[in-house]
């Protein structure tokens, strides 16, 4: 599958307690069992990138990740997406999983429209499904007025909306997104968050990596802090 967009399958779900300042107890979400969780979760390169890892995330919540270049931010999700294999602890998920990553591995020569039917495909959607969904997706994430152009002649900005459309063409429970706002106008970014408070009204978990801590605002009611793998409340 195109590096831009990846759909994971599902995993069992599991119940813990969530740990860290700015942790929700599971207690106060007795009817709405987690979505992902992550026990004591650590990734080792030439070191530890950062301390070990707890927390649940429920329904509709939103988890922020901040920290320096070469922090481990980009190296959580890929964990969390399946890509990577953690070095110590565990996490499980519940649903499907989309991740919106920073590099693209979409199609210079195709369209937009081709490009996001493809990835469609790649997730096992056909026919007319796989239209209807793609063209949906499409719609929300504002690329109808672009759609037959090509992806090289796009701007960066353009190529940023295919992006985060095709980590939803599933429809995940939890959504990945590393710098998704990057390259983004400010229109572009106020219209994206209006469509993942849509997802989260829907009922998927957002963990967000970004430089800007301002991103985070509505849409994630925690910031985990990387290395220290500090948690708070916003």
């Amino acid at each position: 599958m195109p590096e831009a967009a990846v759909l994971m399958p599902a995993s069992a779900s599991m119940t813990c307690q969530t740990t860290g300042k700015g942790g929700l107890a599971e207690a106060s979400r007795p009817s709405q069992p987690p979505i992902l969780v992550m026990d004591g979760l650590r990734k080792r390169y030439a070191e530890e990138l950062f301390a070990p890892l707890s927390l649940v995330l429920h329904p509709g919540e939103g988890l922020g990740v901040f920290g320096y270049n070469g922090s481990g931010k980009t190296t959580l999700l890929d964990m969390l997406s399946g890509l990577l294999k953690p070095t110590a602890g565990s996490f499980t998920r519940e649903g499907a999983c989309g991740y919106c990553m920073q590099h693209t591995g979409f199609q210079d020569s195709l369209t937009f429209k081709e490009n996001l039917l493809l990835e469609a495909y790649l997730c096992g959607l056909k026919g007319t499904e796989a239209q209807q969904r793609t063209h949906e997706v499409a719609a929300r994430c504002d690329l109808l007025s672009f759609w037959k152009k090509r992806y090289r002649k796009g701007s960066s900005g353009m190529q940023g909306r295919l992006r985060i459309a095709a980590a939803l063409l599933m429809r995940p429970r939890l959504l990945l997104l590393d710098e998704a706002f990057n390259f983004l106008d400010e229109r572009s970014v106020e219209h994206m968050r209006h469509v993942l408070l849509a997802e989260k009204e829907r009922g998927a978990a957002l963990v967000m990596v970004s430089h800007n801590r301002d991103d985070f605002t509505g849409l994630c009611e925690r910031v985990l802090y990387l290395p220290e793998a500090r948690i708070e409340a916003l």
